[in-house]
C-alpha cells in the first residue's frame, strides 16, 4: 500500500461514519428551519464548510447559515440569529465579526451562523457572507476524485503545523487548501508546485485582481477578486510549507502526516542543552482571560513583543522568544545572551558643537560613573544602570510594555529567573523554545 493509500485509509470517513454525519447535519437542519419557523421568520438556512463539499476529515465541525435578507437592521440580525441558535443549541456565543453560537450536538461541534443573504459578494455586508458563495462555487468545481486529494492536503498541512487560518496558527484555510487542489488538479502536484513557491507568489483559479495584497502568498478569491483567501499565511508557516513539499518529494514518509507529538525534556536534558548553549532564561506569567482564541493570540503575540522591546531597549539581547498557554496560565519565556549587565552603562550624549551639549555635561558632572568625556567629537557619559538584571527589569518596568488590552493588569505578572525556571516546573515550555525539530522529523 502506497503512502497516499495509508493515509486515505487513516482519515477518510467511513460508511457508518459518512451516515453518522448525514444524519446529524439533516436533523440539524430540520431544528434549524423549525426555530425559524416558530418565530414566525422566512429565511433561507445553508450547510456550509467541508460538511457540504464533502472534503471533511471525520470528525468534522457541522456549519450551519441562515440566511438574512439584507435589509435587516445590523441589530435585529445578531439578536435573532442568537436566537435561534440557542433555540437549537444550548450553547455558547462566540465572536467573528459579528456573534453567533457555537455548542454540541451529537458529539459534533456545531456553529450556526448568522449571514446575510446577498446577490453578489461584492455586496457583502460581512465578512461570513461569502461563505455560501465558497461552498457553492467548490462544490460545482471540485471533481469526486479530487476530495480524496483535498484530505491528503489537508492532513499534510496540518502534519506539518500549518493547516488554520486562525489567529493560533497563522497558516492555510480548509477553503485554500481546496482552492489549491482545483489550481493544481491533484496532491501530488499541488507539492510540487508549493516546493517552488517564492515569497510573493500570486495565484488564482483564473481572474486576477487588483495587486493591492503584501503578504507572502496571494491567492485571489475566485468569488471575490479583492480578497486574498491566503492573507492569515504567516511568513514562517509559508516558508515551512514549502520547505516541507520539497522534503516530502525528496523522502516520502508517514510522519509528514502523522508527526510524533513533541516529548517534553526532562530537567537534566533541560541542563545539558543550557550548559552547551551558554545562554540564560527569563519567564513570565500572567492568569489566561476568558477570550475567543482568534481574539486572545493577536494580544499574546503583541504582549511577547512589548516585553522584548523592553528587554532590548535597556542592552539585553534577545536570541529567542515563546509564549505557551495551558487551561489557566499563559507563559512567556526568554533566552538571553546574558541576565545580568554591568552596572556601567556608555550613555551618549551630543556633539560638543551642538546647544544641547552643556545640558548634558550639566546633567551627568558628579551625577556618573566619572566626569563626562570626548569619544569622536560626542560626549559621553559613564552612568550607572538602574537595572543590571533582566528580572529586576522586568518587575520594575513593565508596566511601560505594550500588552495586549486585555492583559494589561499586570499585577498578576509573575516574573522568573533563570534559577526558578530550571527547577523542573517550566521544562515544557523550554522544550517549546529550545527544541527546533521540524514535526516530520521528531
Amino acid at each position: 500500500m502506497g503512502i497516499d493509500n495509508e493515509v486515505l485509509e487513516r482519515i477518510s470517513p467511513s460508511e457508518e461514519q459518512r451516515e453518522n454525519i448525514r444524519s446529524v447535519s439533516q436533523e440539524l437542519m430540520i431544528r434549524v428551519r423549525q426555530a425559524v419557523s416558530e418565530m414566525g421568520l422566512d429565511l433561507e438556512v445553508k450547510l456550509v464548510g467541508s460538511v457540504a463539499k464533502d472534503t471533511y476529515i471525520y470528525k468534522p465541525d457541522v456549519d450551519i447559515f441562515v440566511l438574512f435578507p439584507i435589509t435587516t437592521p445590523p441589530d435585529e440580525f445578531v439578536k435573532v440569529g442568537l436566537r435561534i441558535g440557542n433555540r437549537v443549541l444550548k450553547g455558547e456565543e462566540r465572536y467573528a465579526e459579528h456573534p453567533y453560537i457555537h455548542g454540541d450536538f451529537e458529539g459534533f461541534e456545531v456553529d450556526i451562523v448568522p449571514c446575510y443573504a446577498i446577490g453578489d459578494p461584492a455586496g457583502l455586508r460581512s465578512a461570513v457572507d461569502r461563505t455560501p458563495f465558497h461552498t457553492e462555487f467548490v462544490m460545482n468545481r471540485l471533481m469526486e476524485a479530487q476530495k480524496d486529494q483535498v484530505r491528503l492536503l489537508k492532513q499534510f498541512t496540518k502534519g506539518v503545523g500549518v493547516y488554520g487560518a486562525e489567529s493560533k496558527v497563522r497558516g492555510i484555510s480548509g477553503y485554500l487548501v481546496e482552492l489549491l487542489v482545483l489550481r493544481y488538479g491533484d496532491f501530488e502536484s499541488a507539492l510540487n508546485a508549493v516546493s517552488k513557491w517564492r515569497d510573493g507568489t500570486k495565484l488564482a483559479i483564473e481572474a486576477v485582481g487588483e495587486d493591492q495584497f503584501d503578504t507572502p502568498l496571494v491567492f485571489y478569491d475566485p468569488v471575490d477578486l479583492n480578497r486574498n483567501v491566503a492573507s492569515a499565511l504567516s511568513i514562517d508557516a509559508f516558508a515551512t510549507l514549502i520547505f516541507a513539499c520539497q522534503e516530502y518529494l525528496k523522502t516520502p514518509r508517514i510522519g509528514f502526516f502523522f508527526p510524533k507529538a513533541r516529548r517534553t525534556w526532562n530537567s537534566a536534558e533541560v541542563e545539558s542543552c543550557m550548559a552547551k548553549r551558554g545562554t540564560k532564561l527569563l519567564g513570565m506569567r500572567l492568569p489566561k482571560p476568558g477570550l475567543i482564541d482568534d481574539n486572545l493570540y493577536p494580544q499574546v503575540r503583541k504582549s511577547l513583543e512589548g516585553i522584548r522591546k523592553i528587554l532590548e531597549s535597556h542592552d539585553f539581547i534577545v536570541l529567542d522568544d515563546v509564549f505557551c498557554m495551558s487551561e489557566e496560565k499563559i507563559t512567556f519565556l526568554f533566552e538571553l545572551q546574558t541576565d545580568e549587565l554591568p552596572i556601567l552603562r556608555k550613555h551618549r550624549g551630543p556633539p560638543v558643537w551642538v546647544d544641547r551639549s552643556e545640558k548634558f555635561l550639566e546633567k551627568w558632572r558628579g551625577n556618573s560613573l566619572g566626569d563626562p568625556y570626548l569619544d569622536g567629537g560626542r560626549w559621553y557619559a559613564n552612568i550607572r544602570r538602574p537595572y543590571p538584571k533582566a528580572s529586576e527589569l522586568m518587575r520594575g518596568e513593565m508596566s511601560k510594555a505594550s500588552f495586549g488590552s486585555d492583559l494589561r493588569n499586570i499585577s498578576t505578572l509573575e516574573v522568573f529567573d533563570d534559577d526558578q525556571i530550571r527547577k523542573g516546573q517550566f521544562n515544557s515550555e523550554v522544550t517549546a523554545l529550545l527544541d527546533k525539530t521540524l514535526p516530520w522529523l521528531r
